[in-house]
């Protein structure tokens, strides 16, 4: 991101899907600082929320957690455009930037593999699509969009437990709710974490290919 570029911020609840612009307005070596056009989100101190950017000609997303409010602070720089209202929020990337644009990573469905999750305080949430990265679930409460929570993940003899954020959410018709969720790659265990999702994606797609007659 560079001073001027727009930053789209997704509206922080699982019952809306709105987007607002802002402007970058300062940069530091582990912070970016931001104003928006026009009303902003009711953002609060620690708050990690989902933004969204142009970088390389590639739209792209991270998570970003608000370090500092200034809702009176005179504009940092009065030449970027949006400079001159509203409240600037400081926030502190977390992990890398992913493309928006597209999956980078192939996922496999696992909803007949048993797969089985902890998220947060639920228990034996249903996996439905699984890849090196990632994974999503169906899940009964409601998380916010960029919401970092602890997991565990189950198959066979295979276990692993790591941090994810939510990427994105839709409510089926059943009333539950299903989240995209992706690994944080810096975490402490993302590596071990990482190293095992890989191994179960490899396992339920030889699984499907010996149920299909493609692996004997």
């Amino acid at each position: 991101m560079k001073l001027g570029n727009d930053v789209l911020f997704q509206e922080p609840t699982v019952s809306t899907r709105r987007l607002r612009r802002s402007v970058v307005i300062a940069i530091a070596d582990d912070s970016v600082s931001v104003r928006f056009v026009g009303e902003p989100f009711a953002f609060e101190l620690e708050q990690e929320v989902l933004m969204y950017f142009t970088a390389k000609r590639e739209f792209m997303q991270q998570i970003g957690r608000i370090v500092s409010i200034d809702a009176h602070g005179a504009p940092i720089d009065p030449a970027a455009e949006g400079a001159k209202e509203g409240p600037v929020f400081t926030l502190e990337p977390i992990g890398d930037p992913i493309s928006a644009e597209a999956r980078q990573n192939y996922r496999v469905s696992t909803i007949s593999a048993g797969i089985q999750a902890v998220m947060g305080e639920e228990m034996n949430l249903q996996v439905q699509d699984l890849s090196a990265t990632g994974f999503a679930v169906l899940a009964d409460q409601q998380y916010t969009i960029g919401q970092v929570l602890d997991v565990s993940v189950r198959h066979g003899e295979e276990a692993c437990h790591g941090l994810v954020s939510i990427q994105s959410f839709r409510e089926l018709e059943s009333g539950r709710l299903r989240y995209g969720l992706r690994a944080i790659e810096k975490d402490p265990h993302a590596k071990v974490f990482l190293a095992t999702l890989q191994r179960i994606s490899l396992a339920v797609q030889r699984e499907q290919l010996q149920r299909s007659g493609g692996v004997r």
